[in-house]
C-alpha cells in the first residue's frame, strides 16, 4: 500500500529517551496536499511556516517533517529560525527545495528546540526512508498518547481498489476549530487541489472538528490530507461514495483520539437536533461536551441527566425552549417535550452510563438539522497527567 510514500523515523534522545519521536514522510512529485491548521491566534512556529508555504502557489509540499515532545510554540523569532534551520538541513539531505518541506512540532509549549539532537535525528530519518512502517510513524508523533492511532481502509470504484490510510495523535488540549491535534491522511485516488480541499474541510467539520477533550485548543493543531494521484476515476459520479469512505477513516481516527483522551475511560457521543442550523446544534452539543459536571458524572457512571439539560440550556442558544426539549440516553427516552417520560428509570440510565460508549441525544425542535460532538469523561487521571505534564 502506497509504494510512493516513504517513511523514516528516529529518536532524538530528548524527552522520551530511546522512543521514536521524529519522523519524515516523503511523497512523490505528483502528490497534492491540503492543510487545515489551528485557528488559535497563538500559533506555533511550525504552523506559521506551514501556513506561509501552503498559501504559495509556486510549489507543492512533498515532505512532512515531525518532532514530538516540544511544540516549538511561544519561542519567538528564535523558534522560527530553529525550524527553518532544520528544514534547510533536511532540504540539503534529500536534495529537495525547502519550499517543499512542511514542519510539525507537538509537545510542551515555551521551550526551545534542541536543534543539535533534532538535526541528528532527522538525518537518521532520511537514512531510514522506506524502512519504517505506518505503525512506527504513528508512534513517533505521540506525546501523552497511551497508544498509536492508525486507520486503514480500502474500497472499490468500478474495477479499481482505492486505498486510504490515516495516522493521528492527540489526547489533551483538544477543542474543535480548524482541525484538531496532528492528523495525516493519505489516499491514492486522483483528486484535484480544489476537490481535495473541499473534501478535507467538509469531512473535518464533521469529525476532527467535532471532538473535544478539555475545551482548550492547541497552538500546533494541524491536519494534512494528501493524494498520491495514482488512480483516476469519475469523482463527480462517485462523490457520495468517495466522501463516505473518507469520512469513515476520519471518524474512526476521531473516536480513537477521544477514547485515548488524557485519563479517559468513556467515549461520549452527543447528538443535538431540531434547531434551525447545524451551527446552532453544534454550539449546544459542545456546551454539553465541555461541561465538567457532565464529564465527571460520566466517569462516575451516574446518569445525572439534569446536568445534561442544564449545560444545554446554558449554551445561550435563543431557539432553546424547555417545552420543545426531548432527551434520550442510549435508546431510553428521559424527557419528551419537557416532561419526564413515564418509561424512564434510573436503572436504565445507569446501565447506559456503565458502557464504554455513552450515547446522548437532545432534540430541541422539528428541524432535521443536527450536529454530533464526541468527548471523553473527566477522571482523576486527567488531573494527574496535566498537573505534572512538564515534570
Amino acid at each position: 500500500m502506497f509504494k510512493d510514500i516513504k517513511i523514516g523515523c528516529s529518536s532524538s534522545m530528548t524527552k522520551y529517551g530511546t522512543r521514536l519521536d521524529t519522523a519524515i514522510v516523503r511523497l512523490e512529485k505528483k502528490a497534492i496536499c491540503s492543510g487545515l491548521f489551528t485557528s488559535n491566534k497563538f500559533k506555533s512556529a511550525p504552523v506559521e511556516i506551514c501556513l506561509e508555504k501552503m498559501n504559495k502557489s509556486i510549489s507543492e509540499p512533498k515532505v512532512l517533517m515531525i518532532n514530538a515532545g516540544n511544540a516549538n510554540a511561544a519561542t519567538g523569532k528564535k523558534g522560527k529560525k530553529d525550524s527553518e534551520k532544520l528544514i534547510e538541513e533536511v532540504s540539503s539531505l534529500l536534495k529537495i527545495s525547502k519550499d517543499n518541506i512542511l514542519p510539525f512540532s507537538t509537545g510542551v509549549v515555551g521551550e526551545l528546540l534542541d536543534t543539535k539532537k533534532l538535526s541528528q535525528a532527522f538525518k537518521r530519518c532520511t537514512e531510514q526512508l522506506g524502512e519504517n512502517s505506518w505503525k512506527d510513524f504513528a508512534k513517533a508523533i505521540m506525546t501523552t498518547d497511551t497508544c498509536h492511532k492508525v486507520v486503514k481502509k480500502q474500497f472499490s470504484l468500478g474495477a479499481q481498489k482505492i486505498n486510504i490510510i490515516g495516522v493521528a495523535k492527540g489526547v489533551g488540549m483538544i477543542e474543535p476549530n480548524m482541525a484538531t491535534t496532528l492528523s495525516f491522511i493519505f489516499t491514492d485516488l486522483k483528486l484535484s487541489k480544489i476537490q481535495l480541499k473541499k473534501l478535507h474541510k467538509e469531512i473535518c467539520d464533521q469529525t476532527l472538528n467535532a471532538i473535544s477533550i478539555d475545551g482548550d485548543q492547541s497552538p500546533s493543531d494541524s491536519s494534512i490530507f494528501a493524494t498520491t494521484c495514482e488512480k483516476k476515476n469519475d469523482i463527480k459520479k462517485h462523490y457520495k461514495k468517495i466522501k463516505n469512505n473518507f469520512f469513515d477513516v476520519f471518524k474512526e481516527l476521531s473516536e480513537k483520539l477521544v477514547l485515548d483522551g488524557e485519563g479517559a475511560t468513556k467515549l461520549i457521543k452527543i447528538k443535538v437536533s431540531g434547531l434551525s442550523s447545524h451551527e446552532a446544534s453544534k454550539k449546544v452539543a459542545l456546551k454539553v461536551a465541555n461541561s465538567p459536571l457532565v464529564k465527571t458524572a460520566a466517569y462516575g457512571e451516574d446518569p445525572n441527566w439534569g446536568r445534561i439539560i442544564t449545560a444545554a440550556g446554558n449554551a445561550g442558544e435563543r431557539e432553546f425552549e424547555m417545552k420543545n426539549l426531548s432527551l434520550k440516553i442510549g435508546g431510553h427516552q428521559v424527557l419528551i417535550n419537557g416532561n419526564l417520560s413515564p418509561k424512564y428509570s434510573e436503572t436504565k440510565g445507569k446501565k447506559e452510563f456503565r458502557k464504554k460508549i455513552i450515547n446522548i441525544e437532545i432534540i430541541l425542535g422539528k428541524s432535521k438539522k443536527s450536529a454530533l460532538v464526541m468527548t471523553s469523561d473527566l477522571s482523576p487521571e486527567y488531573i494527574s497527567i496535566n498537573s505534572d505534564y512538564r515534570s
